[in-house]
């Protein structure tokens, strides 16, 4: 069970990474721009999977979830659109206390 502030501190390298993949699709990186994206870029998805490291620790700690459905969580937060998944699960599954 995670508190209101505890999902909203492990929202936000998810919505910083969002914002950045966005951000380069309307700019035209060149030289040290795009050792800047990229050095940022990197320092957020460390972030994230700190992040993901918790948020898929608490997931398996909560008892109320059937193994499968921890599973299912899992991978897809691992595999499939990341901080977008990260974002799904913390706002719409998660339990809150």
């Amino acid at each position: 069970m995670m508190t209101k502030s505890i999902k909203i501190l492990l929202s936000i390298p998810s919505i910083l990474i969002i914002a950045i993949i966005i951000y380069s699709l309307f700019t035209t990186l060149e030289g040290e721009q795009y050792h800047m994206y990229y050095n940022t870029l990197i320092a957020l998805q460390i972030i994230h999977f700190l992040t993901l490291v918790y948020i898929i620790m608490q997931l398996w700690k909560d008892v109320r979830k059937t193994k499968n459905t921890k599973w299912t969580w899992t991978l897809l937060m691992i595999f499939i659109a990341q901080p977008i998944t990260t974002l799904v699960y913390l706002w719409a599954v998660a339990p809150e206390k």
